[in-house]
């Protein structure tokens, strides 16, 4: 009975994960969806470039047209975003949500399977190299930054290596659950 109380428990919170993420996607294209009606509301909001990841290419870039020096609080200012930034970043950040999303639903359906006491099945080989690829894939994504100002604009690539971690984790787990099916099968062909 603890087992299924917890792979209950498991399963829930995995419901409510599910449920955050389609609550920021709607949330994060509410905001988009205003920025482009109304940008001057976002009027004088900075920009801001903090990352803790190992970084490769970190280029400032600003065009100055008058010769004057410009500061990054008078170039990074979210109201003169290029539109193709807007789009690229609202496109790149709706599909990782939308992929941690699927992560949470595939480890979803290993942990039903397991409660259902069907754990050494293919479908949960499939699940797992599924949520490996859909994590390389939010590796490639976050891998590289571009956004583009009125006055001059950011590119950086950067690897958080944390992703790669877990993918590595996920295709170990498929490997593991695909020998189990092996010797449950061989076992079952014993009886």
């Amino acid at each position: 009975m603890t087992r299924n109380k917890l792979l209950n428990t498991a399963i829930l919170i995995c419901k409510f994960i599910c449920a955050f993420y389609i609550f920021m996607f709607v949330l994060f294209t509410a905001l988009f969806i205003h920025f482009q009606i109304s940008p001057n509301s976002y009027k004088g909001a900075n920009f801001d470039f903090t990352t803790y990841s190992f970084k490769i290419d970190d280029s400032w870039k600003v065009n100055n047209v008058n010769g004057d020096k410009l500061e990054d609080k008078d170039v990074f200012i979210l109201d003169k975003i290029s539109t193709v930034s807007t789009y690229i970043i609202y496109l790149q950040f709706s599909a990782i949500l939308v992929l941690i999303f699927l992560c949470t639903k595939e480890f979803q359906k290993i942990m039903e399977s397991v409660k259902s006491l069907k754990t050494f099945q293919t479908n949960n080989v499939i699940s797992f190299r599924k949520i490996g690829k859909y994590i390389f894939i939010i590796f490639l994504l976050t891998s590289y930054t571009s956004i583009q100002f009125e006055n001059g604009g950011k590119s950086q690539i950067q690897f958080s290596f944390t992703p790669l971690l877990f993918m590595l984790f996920a295709f170990i787990m498929a490997e593991i659950f695909k020998e189990g099916n092996k010797l449950k099968k061989e076992n079952d062909l014993t009886i």
